[in-house]
């Protein structure tokens, strides 16, 4: 098929799955084995490079964790950027393709300098572009196979979306930390570096098979749109994220400004050039006819609403109703109504990534060694957290087929808010616990006597069953809460919450006299004001299934 006859839109009659969905899974499964066999050796390795560098090695393991963040922190953000990328310049294809190029070259870097700082800083930043610039599209991109006829199929397609993540990440959080023991860190990070490679060929091998969204506008406009947006994020966001540490408040607060100036400047010269109805259109329309009074005239002119999500006589986007008309301002509202509900999962994406970081950290405080199945083995602390993709595997089929239906026999129906907000609970039982053994810990090494590995099954059982309520939930509920035009973008702005999560430990590891035991309880108690707030403002979401 040539590319000049690629679907550009799903097949509304068909009833099975799509022909390129099995590129998009294997893709998928050969990139997480990538990222997380990478991931997994980052807080010892890195810890080894400072203790080179003269720090002592408490302090390294705190410098370890705080780039370790810092790292998830930069491929959670770049999503923004990407998905701008991809819905108005270069569609999620041809994003996915080139930027996953820049990933390869990430892991290159890593496998040829792994035993310099400086070399680990390139790589993982190039990684963070090139894997953040992927993130919101491949997930937008698998929903956008699928057309009226076959839209049940969603849920499972997000379900096994997860599964083949999970099936990845397992293996690699065995295989690579063993690489590195046996084999040296070179290779180690160049094994995930050849799977990145081969995720790419196995997606591009699917192209004629996929349904390519294009993207609006493309071409000039496109790229106004695509700069304009970026350095509107990095002003706003990006800055503040990543520099606070680097520059002094001054600096940091004179490059904000002149980002966001440089970015409203292109919007204006965008829409000077053809007026555009995008997400930032439709909001600095709601801002001016505010300031004016226009908004106020076309919401006292506009004819009742029709429905609750009717926005003719809304107090701010009545303006943009009357230009650019119901259906396009309804897009950007709805991205505000879903951001209101995520910004409160950030707290749980601080507890749930500390698998790279603080529970690896506590594992070598503990005892490793295992005497199983006639074997006697020295467990890696890098190799225990493949127990929470193991749990997922497991976990995901004993939801579906044994928690959810008793729920409902139970007459109560399991809706995506009602688990997530259950999910986030958890997961603050989940560090209650790692706090409860980092105290026994403690009174071990103390003694002498260590504390078996094999107790952090139960956090992690705890925290893997937090995490299937609250991400396989909220990924299908992000994809179909917002509007056609808006996926990517609300993709985005999903994982920029994994973003101020890992933010968030940076700041808390920075606390003076934070003992591991105390670290985990703040966590637990952060974590649980915030679900005790998302379940007040679940409480009040009235949401809306946009569909294909």
């Amino acid at each position: 098929m040539a590319s000049s006859t690629r679907r550009t839109a799903p097949d509304h009659e068909q009833t099975g799955w799509p022909e390129g969905v099995g590129y998009i899974v294997g893709n998928e499964g050969c990139e997480r084995f990538s990222f997380y066999g990478m991931k997994s050796i980052l807080q010892v390795h890195l810890t080894a490079l400072f203790v080179l560098g003269a720090a002592t090695q408490n302090m390294a393991e705190t410098h370890a964790q705080e780039l370790v963040h810092l790292f998830i922190a930069g491929v959670y953000a770049f999503p923004m950027i990407g998905a701008l990328i991809a819905d108005r310049l270069w569609g999620k294809y041809n994003t996915i393709l080139w930027l996953s190029l820049v990933y390869c070259a990430g892991h290159g870097v890593l496998a040829m300098a792994d035993d310099t700082l400086p070399g680990m800083y390139v790589g993982l930043t190039l990684i963070a572009i090139g894997s953040g610039g992927i993130k919101p599209c491949v997930s937008a991109n698998v929903g956008d196979q699928f057309g009226k006829g076959n839209w049940s199929l969603v849920t499972k397609v997000f379900q096994l979306f997860y599964f083949i993540i999970n099936f990845g990440s397992f293996f690699a959080t065995l295989a690579i930390p063993w690489m590195k023991a046996n084999y040296g860190a070179s290779v180690a990070f160049a094994v995930p570096g050849l799977l990145m490679f081969i995720a790419t060929i196995v997606f591009w091998m699917g192209r004629d098979k996929y349904v390519h969204i294009p993207a609006r506008p493309g071409g000039r406009l496109g790229v106004l749109d695509a700069l304009s947006s970026s350095f509107l994020f990095m002003g706003v966001i990006g800055l503040p994220l990543f520099f606070t540490d680097m520059l002094s408040p001054i600096a940091l607060i004179a490059a904000m400004v002149a980002s966001a100036g440089v970015g409203l400047a292109l919007f204006v010269a965008r829409q000077r050039l053809a007026a555009d109805d995008g997400f930032l259109a439709v909001m600095f329309e709601g801002v001016r006819s505010l300031l004016n009074g226009e908004g106020r005239k076309a919401a006292a002119a506009a004819a009742p609403p029709t429905d609750e999500f009717d926005l003719g006589r809304h107090w701010f986007f009545a303006g943009a109703v009357k230009r650019y008309g119901q259906e396009i301002a309804e897009g950007p509202m709805a991205v505000l109504r879903i951001i209101s509900v995520f910004f409160l999962v950030s707290v749980f994406w601080a507890l749930f990534d500390q698998h790279a970081s603080s529970w690896i950290r506590q594992a070598q405080r503990m005892d490793l060694h295992l005497d199983a199945l006639g074997m006697s083995l020295d467990l890696l602390p890098s190799q225990i957290p493949a127990l929470n993709p193991l749990m997922v595997m497991l976990l995901i089929p004993f939801n579906n087929f044994v928690i959810y239906p008793g729920i409902q026999r139970l007459g109560i129906s399991p809706t995506p808010l009602r688990r997530m907000s259950v999910g986030m609970l958890v997961a603050a039982a989940a560090f209650a616990i790692v706090a409860i053994i980092q105290a026994a810990v403690d009174v071990g090494l103390e003694s002498g006597d260590k504390v078996h590995v094999l107790w952090q099954i139960i956090p992690y059982l705890v925290m893997t069953e937090a995490e299937v309520l609250v991400s396989i939930t909220g990924l299908e509920f992000a994809y179909t809460q917002a509007p056609a035009r808006m996926k990517s973008t609300i993709m985005g702005f999903w994982l920029l919450t994994v973003a101020f999560g890992s933010k968030l430990v940076v700041f808390v590891t920075g606390l003076p006299d934070m003992g591991l035991a105390n670290f985990f309880w703040v966590f637990a108690a952060l974590m649980t004001g915030a679900a005790l707030l998302f379940i007040l403002r679940a409480s009040f979401y009235k949401g809306k299934d946009y569909g294909q």
